[in-house]
């Protein structure tokens, strides 16, 4: 009976001496396991931008954009965690809420924007990266270079998260994406809407690269509307870069082939819309001066339509700037500063000009400071993970 109360007393003493490391510091418990894997880490970041876009054009009931100032102060505090599974597998989780606040607006009502909550893991493989992201995360998770043929600057500064799935695969020539952002809910009065995107490009050599951009739109019915209407775009692009020849950061030609196809199903008419596009974009000491040309179709023709609810299609099927219609050319001179990785600044102005003369101007200002981009950075790809 001596003999067992011994070996209790020697247990009880060697817990504590075990619990001890070989500097004499008590060991703290965590997920990693022996092999150095499954290292939990809390997460929190802080995202803010200031957007001015003051917008000059036609004051008639027919212009193309719209006057007006947009003035807008976006704050996207996230809490969240992560889980290094191996070495070459991560996981995190965050959750947080998007506030904005509209200038000048005499209430604050609806600061509180939308939610966020998203899962993002990256798998490395000797081939590359591949990266899946979940659930409502903000747009700059995607890095394709979609033009405003796609997406006009004015709804990425309004519509500035995504709700769906993105998926992302790196290497080290290719990278591509593909997303899908589901925007409307079957409804009374609100139509079934989802939008699947598409990126791809290919660095060919050190000067050419080759690539897509594509967006599949479904603008479904709601019990008011039982009409379903397609809206998808394909643009094939090829860009060349000759800066590494020069003292410039930036000296390309980048030019695409538009080829759409809309349809409004509730009549027999289709519309295949096509046009070529070309960019010039020549970038030195911040300074960054931009022209392009557009000519083909009318690609937004069923802009002015309405459906069976007698409710214009406009800005809910078309996402795109509106100018794109036969001759459209755009010049653009911004001073985009090299500061941190972390803040971000950009001052801009713009004029627009269509098939009779000029249409109208921009003058823009923004400002973001990334507290992730901080304290976090992909080595492969630049952005925060």
């Amino acid at each position: 009976m001596k003999k067992i109360h011994l070996l209790w007393l020697l247990c009880l003493v060697a817990l504590p001496l075990g619990a001890q490391n070989s500097r004499g510091r008590a060991q703290i418990f965590t997920l990693e396991d022996l092999s150095g894997r499954n290292r939990f880490a809390w997460e929190y970041d802080a995202d803010l931008r200031y957007i001015f876009d003051n917008r000059e054009f036609s004051a008639s009931d027919d212009a193309l954009i719209p006057s007006g100032t947009f003035n807008t102060l976006v704050f996207a505090p996230t809490v969240g965690f992560s889980v290094q599974q191996t070495p070459r597998i991560h996981h995190r989780i965050s959750v947080g809420v998007e506030l904005a606040h509209d200038m000048g607006s005499q209430t604050w009502n609806g600061l509180a924007r939308e939610p966020l909550a998203w899962y993002d893991a990256h798998v490395r493989t000797g081939q590359g990266i591949f990266e899946g992201v979940a659930g409502i995360f903000p747009r700059r998770f995607l890095e394709g270079e979609y033009t405003e043929a796609f997406f006009s600057g004015m709804y990425r500064d309004t519509d500035r998260n995504l709700e769906g799935v993105l998926l992302k695969w790196r290497a080290q020539k290719f990278f591509t994406e593909l997303g899908c952002d589901w925007m409307g809910q079957y409804g009374y009065a609100r139509r079934e809407r989802f939008q699947v995107i598409s990126f791809g490009r290919w660095d060919a050599t050190s000067w050419l690269a080759l690539g897509w951009t594509g967006s599949f739109y479904h603008f479904a019915c709601s019990e008011l509307a039982p009409n379903v209407v397609d809206n998808h775009l394909l643009e094939p692009w090829v860009k060349m870069d000759f800066s590494r020849q020069t003292q410039w950061e930036e000296l390309s030609i980048r030019a695409s082939f538009l080829a759409g196809y809309q349809r409004d199903r509730s009549t027999t008419t289709r519309y295949n819309p096509m046009g070529g596009d070309l960019i010039l974009t020549a970038r030195r000491w911040g300074l960054v001066l931009q022209n392009e040309t557009f000519s083909g179709d009318r690609m937004l023709p069923l802009r002015g339509a309405s459906g069976p609810d007698h409710v214009p299609y406009g800005t809910d099927l078309y996402f795109s700037s509106p100018c794109y219609s036969n001759f459209y050319d755009r010049i653009e001179l911004a001073w985009i500063p090299n500061l941190t990785r972390y803040l971000s600044l950009r001052l801009a102005i713009r004029a627009h000009f269509g098939p009779y003369g000029y249409l109208g101007c921009q003058q823009q200002f923004s400002l973001r400071f990334s507290l992730d981009a901080l304290r976090h950075r992909d080595i492969v790809s630049g952005r925060s993970l």
